[in-house]
Order: C-alpha cells, then structure tokens, then sequence
C-alpha cells in the first residue's frame, strides 16, 4: 500500500474555487472480531473527494517507514461499490469507473500509535463522487477488512464562504465546514497564491500558508477580522495550513481541529495567508446551498482490491501535526 500525502496528488491540484461541496459521513464499526471502529468525514466536488478521519483498535506501532504497510491494501482506507457492510460481496471492491486507473491504490494511513490509534488524509481524483449509501472501509496492516461504515450526506449544519482577495492579491477560493462535536472540519481551495510552494522550504513564517476560522464578523480590515477563533489560551490554528502550491499557485486544503468552546462557526471569518503569513484572501462563514447530487456513471465493482508498492507519509494523532494539506489539531 503506497501512502501519498495530499500535496503528492498534483493531478487533484486543481482549483475548486466558488464550487460548493457536498459532505458525507461515517462511524466505522467493526467487521468480524476486529475491535477497530473509527469515523471518517469526506467532502465531495464533481472531480475528486478530500476526506480525513480516524481509527482505534488497530495493530500497534505500525509504520510504512518500516514497510509494515506494503500488502495489498495494506494499512488502506477506500470508498468501496458496494451497498453495505454485510460481507465482501456487499461491500464491493473499491469505487471507481471501469476502465480508468485505480485512485484508492495508494490511499491509507501511514502509522498507528502504542494504542492502535491512527489517522488518514485523503485527496483522490475520482469522478466517481456520488459516494452516498457507499461502504468506507478500513485495512490492517495485511490488508483484512476490520472496519465499515455507510456513508451519508450531511444536508444540515453546513457552513461555507466564497473567499475574495483581500488589497488587490489576486487570491481567491472558498471553503466548506461542519462541526462534529468539539472539532471543525472543513476543506476548501484556493487560486492566485504564490507558485510552487511546499512547506518543507516555506511556509515558516508565523501564519505562513495559514487558513484559519477568524473572531470577527468581516473582511474589511484586521480589526474586523479579528484573530484566530478559540477558546482558552492554546490556539488550535496555529498550525492548521495548505502544504503546497502548484506552478499556477492553486492549493488545496484539509483540516480537522478540536476547538472546544469555539464551534460557533457561522457568521465568522475565514481567512487564506501567504507564505510570508499575510492575509490574502477572506469570506464570511453562512449556511451552505448544499448541491444536489449527480448520478455517477457505473463505476468498477471488482471485488478484488488493488496491489500497489508502499511508501511513506507522516501522520499522528495527538497534537497539531501536518499531514500533506491535512492537519489535525488535538484528537480527532
């Protein structure tokens, strides 16, 4: 199982700016005696699905690093064709059009921690997106299946922002969140930034790369823009930004931050900095015209799951860690 981090999947880089999309969730059970459970949150365009989610009851101290991950589907986590969790039948193989190269190959978490916790980030170019009543599926290290859950849309609680460019940038995006209890969850993209950008080399500046949830109400000024929104005197955004920027300066981003007392998200600005941590871009949080769903072509329903070699991608789950355009911050 190749891991690959968001900012690897350049052919998914494009810009979804102004493009709303759909939310779908899972809570991940587990299959047979497994004892893995875990949930997973997916945002969906017409061209590709970005998801973050988490899983326990895992095989201890798994590492790709050390090639802990390199069965078929090994260490996998993939929206399958099937209709429910019953069994391999059922659930599918993984979902994507007949003819084309499989996206899920390489997408999959990279470790587990002492207590087989672990977390997963995702961005797949798949035009295959009508993903509701599909089975999301989780692997161990040998590529069983130990968890399932269906996947369904979320048409409530929705927020959203158009994001315009702030003193002349040029940099504009939009974004889409839900809260789930105390963590906000969102994705969104971005157009205008600075060229190839990657936060091994950039993005060290305090906000630099940054997209946040601000206080306030607007996007005239800093004063009305207010800063990061949080409660407590840890701040969850600090680390929370996109890992890279194509040639054309498009960015996609994922994130998932405990934000305990601050969830109140609508009505409160959002933000997009540049590399050197200036803000570039803004919008105002409001409830989102969730987009109707388009029927999907028939996708591949091969039951047998495919092989791919296996490399690596940082993740944790405790922390404010990065992974590819994905960052989560405390426990997701």
């Amino acid at each position: 199982m190749k891991v690959t981090s968001v900012a690897v999947l350049a052919a998914f880089a494009a810009c979804f700016c102004d493009a709303a999309l759909q939310v779908f969730t899972a809570q991940l059970q587990a299959l047979e005696s497994s004892n893995v459970s875990g949930e997973v949150t997916i945002f969906a365009s017409s061209t590709g699905l970005q998801g973050v989610g988490s899983a326990t009851g895992l095989e201890t101290n798994v590492s790709a690093d050390a090639a802990d991950c390199t069965a078929t589907n090994g260490c996998g986590v993939h929206v399958h064709s099937g209709t429910s969790c019953d069994n391999t039948t059922t659930q599918g193989g993984h979902y994507f059009f007949t003819g084309g190269s499989d996206p899920w190959s390489s997408i999959g978490y990279s470790s587990s921690s002492n207590s087989g916790d672990a977390t997963f980030n995702f961005d797949v170019t798949n035009s295959a997106t009508d993903i509701s009543g599909k089975p999301f599926i989780i692997h161990n290290k040998s590529g069983g299946r130990v968890a399932c859950g269906i996947l369904s849309e979320v048409t409530t609680g929705v927020t959203e922002a158009s994001l315009t460019d702030l003193s002349s940038t040029g940099v504009s995006g939009s974004v889409t969140i839900i809260v789930s209890g105390s963590v906000v969850v969102g994705a969104g993209s971005a157009s205008g930034l600075e060229a190839s950008l990657s936060d091994t080399t950039n993005c060290t500046a305090t906000n630099g790369c940054g997209v946040h949830v601000h206080s306030g109400s607007g996007c005239t000024d800093t004063t009305t823009q207010g800063g990061h929104y949080f409660s407590g005197s840890s701040d969850p955004w600090a680390y929370i930004r996109y890992s890279s920027t194509t040639a054309a300066g498009a960015a996609n981003f994922c994130f998932a931050v405990t934000s305990t007392g601050a969830t109140a998200v609508q009505g409160k600005a959002f933000l997009v900095h540049n590399n050197a941590g200036g803000r570039v871009s803004c919008g105002l949080l409001t409830d989102a015209t969730v987009p109707s769903p388009s029927p999907s072509p028939s996708p591949s329903t091969d039951a047998t799951d495919a092989a791919s070699p296996c490399t690596a991608a940082g993740i944790s789950l405790f922390g404010s860690v990065l992974l590819g355009s994905v960052q989560y911050s405390g426990q997701l």
